[in-house]
């Protein structure tokens, strides 16, 4: 016996519904396997911040386990068969920064310091206006997040992918791990990037022996790469244009991350 239809409450006694937007993918689907959700998807739908999602905010167990953000982008997605884990952090954030606009508004409070005299300035940033960046280099092999580049010194041809969410949770637990057991002043956030990045070295897929060369890889094959990759990675550009209220210089800084963002004071 079917079960009878569920009554949309919101609708026939209230005579409203949660709104629904379309977010542009930065990545436009190229990177994910065809059998994903993903594959060559260029947006999707999700639906505007409620109270229930700043139940998921004030969560100290999600915020302990560091899965605040990703549960939130996985309640608000319409498309209940779209895994987030999988997603590539710039496409995560962009649904992230258009969430917040659906809960709270395009205003942002921050506080920037002047990159010329240092002096701290309130400002309002205007979500709504920060521009998408695009994916503009192509994977080594159509729906793979898997792409090219040859090191300046060493000449090795490397092959990386863009960190997933998946990835930046494994990042994060491995880090804690390391903190509680060991005691140490010097943290390995270059090193590991690279290693969870970094998928061959002239054909050679070993972690481990990835791992060996990622120690003694030459700073500057490091840096280049590390910006090769940033330089590259789509997503929203953080960036803004900061004319500072002391000393009128305008420099082109990176829009902070605080708790104004999800935690407005006004």
């Amino acid at each position: 016996m079917a079960a009878p239809p569920t009554r949309n409450v919101l609708k026939e006694d209230f005579n409203w519904e949660v709104p629904i937007e379309t977010v542009p993918l930065p990545s436009q689907g190229k990177v994910y396997d065809p059998d994903s959700m993903l594959y060559n998807r260029e947006t999707i739908d999700i639906k505007a911040m409620t109270a229930k999602e700043e139940d998921i905010l004030t969560s100290p167990a999600l915020l302990k386990r560091g899965e605040t953000v990703s549960t939130l982008v996985k309640s608000c997605i319409t498309d209940d068969g779209i895994n987030v884990d999988e997603m590539i952090l710039g496409d995560r954030n962009a649904l992230m920064i258009s969430i917040r606009v659906t809960g709270y508004g395009q205003d942002y409070n921050v506080v920037v310091d002047c990159p010329k005299c240092s002096h701290s300035n309130n400002k309002t940033v205007d979500l709504g206006n920060l521009p998408i960046k695009f994916l503009e280099i192509n994977p080594i092999k159509k729906g793979l997040n898997e792409f090219e580049f040859t090191l300046p010194v060493t000449k090795k041809n490397v092959t990386f992918k863009f960190i997933t969410v998946r990835d930046e949770r494994a990042m994060s637990q491995t880090r804690e791990k390391m903190n509680k057991h060991f005691d140490t002043v010097v943290e390995n956030n270059v090193t590991a990037n690279l290693e969870q990045c970094i998928m061959s070295i002239d054909g050679i897929r070993d972690q481990n022996k990835i791992r060996h060369f990622v120690q003694y890889m030459p700073a500057f094959d490091s840096k280049s790469l590390r910006n090769f990759i940033k330089e590259n990675e789509p997503g929203i550009k953080m960036e803004y244009d900061l004319a500072c209220d002391d000393c009128t210089n305008v420099s082109s800084v990176i829009v902070p991350m605080s708790s104004e963002f999800f935690w407005p004071s006004e």
